[in-house]
């Protein structure tokens, strides 16, 4: 669960200054300020966590009716069927041929009478030519399990596919169970392809400027395409800004999905049943998932860039002591901003984005500051070749990981049960808790430690540490007011274009090349292999850091997450505490497998540990590749078996992975380079997140055929087949390359 940037300090960082003898109280072998850092270290990580936790999930979030005003709201759902090919069924995706589309209405009306059920318009002809049988449901008491219902055909009027009309009344939450199901069986001899998508249309006003610009783009290529095509393809495309007020099947994402014909289904296998409902929880914002998750990529992504500035001012300026404090007080105060960026109606306008985007700038930045200085003076505890140094990092390792598995819990819990910005406020109330605690116990525990140089005491430098309290508001202000006037959004679709993309490769290539080349004869193998590792390392935080993107939103819309006992059903943010979970459980015995392994002199080398870490995500993927070719049989939901299975493979393969990267950095790199490599260190992991988040964008695309792959099994599986191929390969990649690598490394055995 911690990343790269969670585990050891920035670069500038050092353990020397403030570094204290052990004179002072000691619990378990260690000084009590261990015990103290631990504890603000998990009520930091609480609040990082618990935000990321439920971030793509506000943002996709339909908006809620009872809190959207009088009146009456709609969207489209478009229904595609189309038969597939004999030849290519048995692949699971096939080429459809001869689509039939039916449209339907989905209608809420808001009103003060209102009642929360919802009524039915038989859709006449519209459907007579479906080579799928839609069956209204209705649900009734289950006689034999008090408490239980049951869903049964309904029969008569209005029992075939019908266009929706609910009603609620205004700032009442509606009841939790009025939806509508439909039961959808295939009478006919072949299989057929399913698909269906609420319509984000853009108004013919604003399509015009879009067809421009993309002629106008074409115009500039060696070979343009037609027109019509150009025009076809910007008509096809989602408006961000077209609100949702609907879910289909529990989400707002393409739901595909491939029906066999009845007599081919197996007789045990659970039926596809299509619901249709509005939110009954408290608003989310209604976004895609593309726009979802590169806001995703970004917060993570500065999340492990920022660290190195903040490591480079508390080494420079203000010391660790400082730094944290004020890191500490700018995460609580963004964590409150976002939790008052839900109140009244900024839970619906632009207004409420922007102050919801200036309080996740507050927690990057504040991240910035508290990450690298709670590392540090984790280390200015002891005494140089203190053995105890080691194990204290693993304890507070320990931290990070209990952290990341409470606020899951916490955070999710009260974001379902209560509204999202309980959650959000929530790991604020954790965050000043951890600071609470480290104030009172620092002048017992930790006196010493932290504390600026002689030269920063001298110039005045440590006293002036609470002007980045306001300077941090201000940047974060800024960022706010960049995102509110679309400047954030055009530097993102700048820094997408495949030309950029490209220039910084390539540069990044020609750099590492310089770099290395430059550096004493003996120091460019070992140089050379912080470069190749630092990109497979990327390669495996990029998969691994779908967990809060695309890995949570298939648990949550396609997952089924019913429990039987404690939760009537698992709240979807808690998925992400069994991560965590597995760490603190599975941490201790590999540890023991490590040192066996070292006393028999059969220990593994940096390459290797690198390549089964990819191997094991890619496992991993391959998990949720046959949950998806499950989905595309005609199920509308799979076994939690399946998120739980993936989680558990990556969980083995970061154990084996994250604690190398680094340690491995600050044991190979020249002096007088340490803190430039560890800097690009950071810079990679900075672009894994960001580069995660991207790719988690692509989810609807491939599913919809926007976005063509070298295979065809259909639905979700190509997406996470990416992965598969693109982490297992890497990893036999490094694997291969292991006996080449370890030669060019400082030490072997490293």
């Amino acid at each position: 669960m911690a990343s790269p940037s969670s585990r050891s300090s920035a670069p500038g960082s050092s353990s020397e200054p403030g570094t204290i003898s052990d004179v002072r109280p000691q619990l378990l072998g260690h000084p009590v300020g261990l015990s103290l850092l631990f504890l603000v270290e998990m009520w930091e990580r609480f609040s990082y966590y618990g935000m990321r936790g439920l971030l793509v999930l506000y943002l996709t979030a339909a908006l809620a009716a009872h809190q959207v005003g009088v009146g009456e709201y709609g969207n489209t759902l478009r229904i595609t069927q189309a038969a597939v090919e004999p030849e290519s069924a048995a692949g699971g995706g096939g080429n459809p041929a001869k689509p039939v589309v039916v449209d339907l209405a989905l209608k809420v009306v808001v009103g003060a009478t209102a009642s929360a059920q919802a009524s039915l318009t038989r859709m006449g002809s519209s459907d007579t030519a479906s080579p799928l049988v839609f069956q209204r449901l209705m649900r009734e008491a289950d006689g034999a399990k008090p408490g239980a219902f049951i869903w049964r055909p309904a029969a008569g009027e209005g029992a075939g596919l019908s266009a929706p009309t609910f009603s609620v009344k205004p700032g009442e939450r509606p009841a939790a169970d009025g939806e509508i199901r439909f039961r959808v069986s295939n009478p006919g001899d072949r299989p057929i392809k399913l698909t269906m998508k609420l319509l984000r249309p853009f108004s013919e006003d604003e399509l015009k400027p879009l067809i421009d610009a993309a002629k106008l783009d074409e115009a500039g290529e060696d070979k343009p395409r037609d027109p019509a095509e150009v025009e076809a393809e910007v008509r096809g495309r989602d408006n961000p800004n077209y609100k949702v007020y609907f879910r289909v099947n529990d989400g707002t994402s393409v739901v595909s999905t491939t029906i066999p014909p009845d007599r081919a289904r197996d007789a045990d296998a659970p039926p596809f049943d299509v619901t249709l409902d509005i939110n009954r929880m408290d608003s989310g914002r209604s976004w895609t998932k593309s726009s979802a998750g590169t806001l995703y990529g970004w917060y993570t992504g500065m999340a492990y860039l920022l660290p190195i500035l903040g490591g480079l001012l508390a080494d420079r300026l203000i010391g660790t002591h400082r730094s944290m404090i004020v890191g500490a007080l700018l995460i609580s105060l963004g964590h409150i901003v976002l939790g008052l960026s839900g109140l009244g109606s900024m839970a619906l306008d632009s207004r409420g984005m922007s102050v919801f985007i200036f309080g996740l700038a507050l927690i990057t930045i504040g991240t910035g500051h508290f990450k690298p200085s709670v590392s540090v003076m984790v280390g200015q505890l002891y005494q140089q070749g203190d053995p105890r140094r080691e194990g204290a990092f693993s304890i507070f390792y320990m931290g990070i990981n209990t952290g990341a598995f409470l606020c899951n819990l916490v955070c999710g819990y009260l974001a379902v049960k209560y509204g999202w910005h309980y959650g959000f406020a929530a790991a604020a109330v954790g965050m000043i808790l951890g600071l609470v605690c480290y104030l009172i116990g620092r002048p017992i525990f930790l006196a010493g430690v932290g504390e600026p140089t002689a030269e920063q005491v001298s110039r005045g430098l440590a006293r002036k540490a609470w002007v980045f309290l306001p300077t941090g508001i201000a940047a974060a202000a800024g960022v706010a007011a960049l995102f509110d006037a679309g400047v954030l959004g055009m530097f993102d679709a700048f820094m997408s274009k495949a030309w950029v993309f490209t220039t910084l490769i390539v540069l990044s290539v020609a750099y590492a090349a310089w770099f290395i080349g430059k550096q004493e004869p003996g120091d460019r193998g070992p140089v050379a292999t912080i470069f190749i590792y630092m990109l497979f390392n990327a390669v495996f935080w990029l998969s691994f850091e779908q967990a809060g993107s695309s890995l949570t939103t298939f648990t949550d819309e396609l997952t089924d997450r019913r429990l039987g006992f404690i939760w009537d059903v698992v709240p979807t943010p808690q998925f992400q505490s069994i991560n965590p979970l597995l760490i603190i459980l599975l941490a201790p015995i590999f540890g023991v497998v490590w040192v066996a392994l070292a006393r028999r002199g059969k220990s593994f080398g940096q390459p290797y540990k690198i390549g089964m870490g990819l191997i094991f995500v890619g496992l991993g993927y391959i998990v949720m590749f046959f949950a998806a070719q499950r989905l595309n049989t005609g199920i509308a939901k799979v076994s939690m078996i399946y998120i739980c299975g993936c989680y558990f493979l990556h969980t083995v393969g970061e154990i084996i992975l994250s604690p190398t990267g680094l340690s491995y950095v600050s044991k190979t790199a020249p002096a007088r380079h340490a803190s430039g490599l560890m800097g690009i260190w950071f810079i990679s992991s900075f672009v894994a997140g960001l580069a995660a988040g991207k790719v988690s964008a692509l989810v609807d695309p491939i599913i919809e055929g926007k976005v063509e792959l070298p295979w065809k099994f259909g639905g979700q599986a190509d997406f996470f087949l990416l992965f598969v191929v693109s982490s297992c390969a890497a990893g036999i990649v490094i694997l291969l390359a292991g006996p080449l690598l370890t030669r060019m490394q400082r030490n072997r055995q490293d």
